[in-house]
Parts: C-alpha cells; structure tokens; sequence
C-alpha cells in the first residue's frame, strides 16, 4: 500500500528540479531522443548517444526493478554507515538511488517505488533526495553486493 506520508521537509533536496510529486506518486524527468529514442536520466539538453539536440522530456513511471544495490559501509561526511544504494532500472533508464531503511541490499529483479527520503544530514540540517522503497512495504532481500 502506498505511503500516505508527506515529504520530508529539507534544507536541501538533491535533484529536485527533476523529481515530481503527486500526492504519494513521486517521478522523474528522462530525456528521450527523438533522433535515435535513447533515454537519460538525469535530463540532458543534447543526446549522449548521437548528439542529437532533438529531444524532448516524459516523466517515468512511478515503479523500476532493482539492477544491482550495495550496503555502503564507510560514509562520507554527512552520511551515515551503513546505507544501501541501488541501481535501479525505470521506464528505460538505470539510475542510482539511495534505499533508506533499508539494511541489506535488495536482491536483482526486486521490485521498487520512486519516493523521496532523507539521505545525509546533521543535527542542523537535512539532504533529501529520490530514492526507491520496496513495492508493497516488502522487506528488500539480500542479493546486492557486500
């Protein structure tokens, strides 16, 4: 069942100009050529595979699979240990997404959501982001790399 949580409130949110809300749906913009129909993600002006200035954004669906995730151990500053990042695969793009919450890596193939979480932050301040949760509140499985 979906969250019927608002967003976190943020002093900063890390690609924001690219995520959409919509009530408990969250999205993304992607880049579509419209010279060769490759996808990007995040947006880009020109395509990366032709070169193309012929494009035009969509938003993606609201739910990806999991490509690969890793437990990240040592945290940069700001950060954390340990957290899960996963490489998820949505409306044909791959993009890499925190999983908060999480403890262990979602397996390959695992199906998650589009939300927007905290990622980092201090006493003081709070960096939210995009990031992935597992559809239907299911607990992720161990599977990604350690």
């Amino acid at each position: 069942m979906p969250s019927t949580q608002s967003p976190p409130s943020a002093d900063r949110q890390v690609g924001a100009e690219w995520t959409h809300q919509d009530g408990d749906r969250t999205t993304l913009t992607i880049t579509v050529c419209d010279n060769c129909a490759a996808r990007w993600f995040p947006p880009r002006e020109a395509c990366s595979t032709c070169a193309s200035d012929a494009v035009h954004d969509i938003r993606s669906e609201t739910e990806g699979r999991v490509y690969a995730s890793s437990v990240v151990r040592i945290a940069p500053r700001g950060f954390q240990a340990p957290y899960v990042l996963t490489y998820v695969d949505i409306s044909g793009v791959r993009l890499l997404a925190h999983s908060p919450g999480a403890e262990e890596a979602p397996a390959p193939g695992t199906p998650v959501r589009l939300t927007v979480a905290p990622i980092a932050g201090t006493g003081e301040s709070v960096l939210t982001s995009y990031a992935v949760t597992p559809v239907d509140g299911g607990e992720a499985t161990t599977g990604g790399t350690r």
